[in-house]
């Protein structure tokens, strides 16, 4: 007889743990899944784009004409929305490498970057890389490549003389942004290293992470919509009172972002996705659809941020609203049905 109680004890603790287990399993083969179908592919994307960059920078050298600086200017906008993918996923190597402040440091320094340009140092890789991160960058380099005048005017600022000090600044800033995204590569490596040790962190993994993906929206929240509302209601407004003003591009950073963060919760259906349906199939629906309606919102807005505000400021209050439930839902139900505690940071006030 209690042998026969024995056993029954034993199977019956034996079928409480194998749930944990299962759980801590499938957290694992999540949080590695991310790392390799994920951050690694974006890493790699991320250092494609910037030596593209660099390549097309160096172009405006020998032929600073209309035609190149779009080039230049497209390849631009192409390597600023890699750096803000991986930017979506600050943990490990990505933070510890300090490349992305190095590569996309806002609001940059005008006096610095015209003080640069009126001077008669050398401009290369390392006199760049000796400077404050508000003299280099993407955003540094938007500086020289945007501006309010046309395209025509803008591409003439490279030619001559003084032209081709800016050409060559332009081609030093994105040489050094091509230098930080190699070492952000080389900092993850394969990804492998970094891929177990997230999946040994277990829980506390898995609190930073959704951490993470709470302050990427909350940014896109308080820090683009709510701030931009803000400002443009100013009379002192101006567009380089924006990340990514100058060149037009303040819409298409907050989208990559909330793209990014939807990316790492379905990571291919092997994301957070996995771990929260396995719980409630309810909150996996209202994740989902709070993230396509938030970027549907912010995607119909169809033009810069600040441009949206001022031209249908109901419309941009309804997509300012759609981010925010977003950002409800992942504080609310993403942080407790994967039981996460961690207390999250508020950027509100900017």
């Amino acid at each position: 007889m209690q042998r026969r109680i024995l056993m029954h004890l034993l199977l019956a603790g034996t079928a409480c743990v194998l749930p944990a287990c299962g759980r801590e399993r499938a957290r694992g083969e999540v949080l590695r899944a991310l790392i390799e179908r994920i951050v690694v592919p974006n890493t790699t994307a991320l250092a494609e784009h910037s030596r593209r960059l660099e390549v097309e920078s160096a172009g405006l050298v020998a032929d600073p004409t209309p035609s190149t600086l779009r080039d230049v200017r497209q390849s631009w906008r192409r390597a600023l929305s890699s750096w803000k993918r991986v930017e979506a996923f600050r943990l490990g190597p990505i933070a510890e490498s300090n490349s992305l402040m190095r590569a996309m440091f806002w609001p940059v320094r005008a006096a610095g970057l015209e003080g640069l340009l009126q001077g008669a140092q050398t401009l290369d890789h390392a006199s760049v890389d000796s400077m404050g991160v508000d003299r280099r960058g993407l955003f540094a380099l938007e500086y020289l490549l945007f501006s309010e005048a046309a395209e025509e005017e803008c591409a003439a600022r490279f030619a001559g003389p003084a032209g081709e000090r800016r050409a060559s600044l332009a081609r030093a800033l994105a040489g050094n942004v091509s230098f930080h995204a190699d070492n952000l590569v080389r900092s993850l490596g394969s990804g492998k290293t970094f891929a177990d040790k997230l999946a040994d962190g277990g829980q506390d993994s898995l609190n930073r992470l959704v951490a993470q993906l709470v302050f990427t929206v909350e940014n896109v929240s308080a820090n683009r919509l709510a701030r931009t509302s803000r400002l443009v209601k100013t009379s002192t407004f101006k567009r380089s009172d924006t990340e990514g003003g100058l060149s037009g591009t303040s819409r298409e950073i907050a989208l990559t972002y909330l793209r990014a963060t939807q990316q790492l919760y379905l990571g291919e259906e092997r994301g957070l996705c996995r771990l929260v349906s396995a719980q409630s199939a309810t909150v996996d629906r209202a994740l989902r659809s709070a993230f396509a309606q938030a970027i549907i919102a912010v995607a119909d807005l169809g033009g810069p941020l600040e441009e949206a505000a001022q031209r249908d400021p109901g419309r941009f209050d309804a997509a300012a609203d759609s981010v925010k439930k977003l950002e409800r839902t992942l504080k609310v139900d993403l942080a407790s049905v994967l039981g996460v505690t961690s207390t999250f940071a508020s950027v509100d006030g900017d």
